[in-house]
């Protein structure tokens, strides 16, 4: 069964990301905003970030628990094929060697057990060498056991999130051989323990039954067969297997061999051919596919010049990163250290947005109407030059600015301490979960003021549910601030009373 807590190797975050990719390049960019803003946790970097993406957006809708199901039954059908190769291969040697009632021709025999192999070997390496490097990193590549297998693993899950992860495997491969290496180590570990069940089935048999041994031919001399022994030879006699010399080949076409040495001897050329010639180069090219897939995997990146990637990093990557907290929390927060009238302020008013989301209008639509009417309402000389908008804009009663990077921030806050205010509304999306730099960067904002409110400023259509807890987060925490219930205001008309108030 699968939990949450099951993580995604590098590779399969890449795979992942490749899915969501795909899909939203066919179908449509999905919601993300929960995802986007998980992301600013990050380092500035675009890769990590659209990993991260992916992993939310792609938990959301299935994608990532079909990927843990697909390694979860790349493993089993793995572990179901190991063991059904090596049964047909204990069952390949039990066929060529029969029930030990007739002599077993050992060149009928050497060719049953290693010719397939032999000539799928031959094939493989004929198309690693002469395949181009598109060809080679297709997941049609790598051997037929490799393939089955995939085909295999993608049958026995048919929901839609499963449907889209070959394409995206395939096309996240597609720029190396990787994927062929891949298939290959799986082809050829498949091989090695095909022949090793048939080394073992000779091994067992050559124990448990009275063979005797022969080759024939009509037109061949036995000189032939003598080469071909002694040729056959030279490996397994390098790792102590016995080779039969060229008295016993020759007595061996005339008559079935039934000494006990000449039948040690054959059986023991037998054994050591497929070992040699069939379980050893398996296995080093299995060991070989691997490191190799593991280099290329290792390697894999992104391509970010596709469009679907592209379009994210005006959104992962803004030109202004959001306030965040990097510091280990303070003992104490920071308090709004003046809650009276401010010596030094004027009867200007400041709008400040703290970290709003980019579908947040900003400023309002009532800034200028309530510029006009504070314009009106004050006397001459004043007003106006008090607090001019910290950050730019327009000429304004009411300074307005977004705070969304740390130089704005600092800038702000040397402003308002040149040019306290009046009254001051920070506005906030009620969103996002408060944290200790956004209260104390509120609270710092308070102490230039001499009124100070928080404007949850919130979206047209935002969830209700989820608005009202984080609501009642930030109330809790500005209430550490020393903050009244009354010091927050959830709807626009309140706001804009509250700065219209020339009291």
């Amino acid at each position: 069964m699968l939990t949450r807590s099951a993580s995604l190797t590098p590779f399969e975050s890449r795979w992942l990301a490749e899915t969501v990719r795909r899909h939203e390049e066919r179908h449509g960019a999905l919601e993300d905003a929960a995802a986007v803003a998980a992301t600013r946790a990050l380092p500035p970097e675009l890769e990590p970030r659209i990993l991260r993406r992916a992993e939310l957006v792609g938990e959301r809708e299935g994608w990532r628990d079909a990927l843990l199901r697909w390694r979860a039954r790349a493993r089993l059908v793995l572990g179901l094929l190991a063991l059904l190769v090596a049964i047909l291969g204990f069952g390949a040697a039990a066929g060529v060697l029969g029930d030990g009632s007739r002599p077993v021709n050992v060149v009928w025999a050497l060719g049953g057990l290693l010719g397939v192999h032999l000539a799928s070997l031959t094939l493989w390496l004929g198309a690693m060498l002469f395949a181009g490097q598109a060809s080679g990193g297709a997941l049609h590549s790598g051997g037929v056991p490799g393939r089955l297998w995939l085909r295999l693993v993608s049958m026995l899950d048919r929901s839609p999130q499963a449907a889209e992860l070959p394409l995206a495997l395939a096309g996240l491969l597609g720029r190396g051989r990787a994927a062929a290496w891949g298939i290959g180590a799986v082809s050829h570990g498949l091989w090695a323990l095909a022949l090793a069940g048939a080394a073992a089935g000779l091994l067992l048999l050559f124990a448990t039954r009275r063979y005797g041994f022969v080759w024939e031919t009509t037109i061949l001399p036995a000189a032939a067969f003598t080469s071909l022994t002694s040729a056959l030879g030279v490996l397994p006699a390098q790792i102590g297997f016995p080779v039969p010399d060229a008295a016993l080949v020759t007595a061996s076409g005339n008559a079935v061999m039934m000494d006990e040495g000449g039948r040690h001897a054959w059986a023991g050329w037998l054994l050591g051919c497929v070992l040699a010639y069939g379980v050893l180069p398996r296995l080093l090219l299995t060991l070989g596919c691997v490191l190799l897939w593991r280099h290329a995997t290792a390697s894999i990146t992104l391509d970010l010049t596709r469009p679907g990637y592209a379009r994210l990093r005006a959104r992962l990557l803004p030109d202004s990163e959001r306030i965040g907290v990097r510091d280990a929390a303070p003992e104490t927060m920071p308090r709004p250290g003046r809650r009276g009238v401010h010596p030094d302020a004027g009867e200007g008013r400041a709008l400040l947005a703290l970290e709003l989301g980019e579908d947040l209008r900003w400023p309002p639509s009532f800034v200028d109407a309530v510029s006009a009417l504070i314009a009106a309402t004050e006397p001459a000389g004043q007003g106006t030059s008090s607090a001019p908008r910290p950050g730019a804009a327009s000429e304004s009663a009411i300074a307005t600015a977004r705070l969304d990077s740390r130089e704005q921030r600092r800038a702000a806050l040397a402003h308002l301490a040149a040019h306290p205010p009046r009254r001051l509304l920070v506005a906030v999306d009620p969103r996002q979960t408060p944290d200790r730099g956004s209260l104390g960067l509120i609270a710092q904002l308070a102490d230039h003021a001499v009124d100070t409110c928080v404007w949850a400023l919130a979206a047209p259509g935002a969830e209700a549910g989820a608005a009202s807890e984080r609501l009642r987060l930030w109330r809790e925490g500005l209430a550490n601030l020393g903050f009244g219930d009354d010091a927050v205001i959830t709807a626009a008309a309140d706001a804009r009373d509250w700065l219209e108030d020339l009291r």
